[in-house]
């Protein structure tokens, strides 16, 4: 059971955490800065997000170790809006590793064939579909059936959990229900 455990990064609603808005993804380095709308006294986590998951360097030292085939781990230079830089965060890209793995018969979901898109109450992933996927390219992937979430292998998950990040919670996705739709 624990090789199909996944888990999604969710922003923790707990503190003013700031959206990151991507300004320029075409260098080595790519420029981002805090996003709209941006709390008052913004609180900068380990987690933060955006159209991307954005983690700090310890966290990304962590999945980098991780040999995670299909993942890039790219610093970013993160603008604090008053013409000053934010050090140290990283923006993870898992887009090369998209799998078609909804289990269709348990999974309770509608898909709409005039915009192309599933709308998930219920996630069960298919287990014969990853079984067949080595595992250091599954520690981090997208469900192809719901490519807004990053998914992360419970050892990912457990790895990170030990540094006790800041602004992130870690949802099991077959524990979770309707939460995009």
């Amino acid at each position: 059971m624990k090789d199909f455990e996944y888990y999604f990064m969710m922003r923790k609603e707990d503190q003013a955490f700031p959206m990151i808005d991507l300004l320029d993804q075409r260098k080595e380095i790519i420029k981002a800065q805090l996003g709209d709308p941006l709390p008052r006294h913004p609180v900068l986590a380990d987690y933060l997000t955006g159209s991307k998951d954005f983690v700090t360097k310890k966290i990304a030292n962590i999945m980098l170790a991780m040999n995670m085939e299909g993942v890039r781990i790219v610093p970013i230079e993160l603008s604090d809006r008053k013409g000053g830089y934010i050090d140290d965060y990283y923006c993870i890209y898992v887009d090369d590793n998209t799998f078609e793995a909804l289990d269709k018969e348990k999974s309770d979901y509608k898909y709409d064939e005039k915009c192309d898109m599933y709308f998930i109450n219920k996630y069960v992933l298919d287990r014969e579909v990853l079984k067949k996927i080595p595992l250091n390219k599954r520690l981090g992937w997208r469900l192809l059936e719901e490519p807004g979430i990053y998914l992360y292998h419970k050892s990912v998950v457990d790895e990170i959990k030990k540094l006790n990040p800041t602004g992130v919670e870690f949802i099991n996705i077959e524990e979770y229900e309707g939460m995009f739709n």
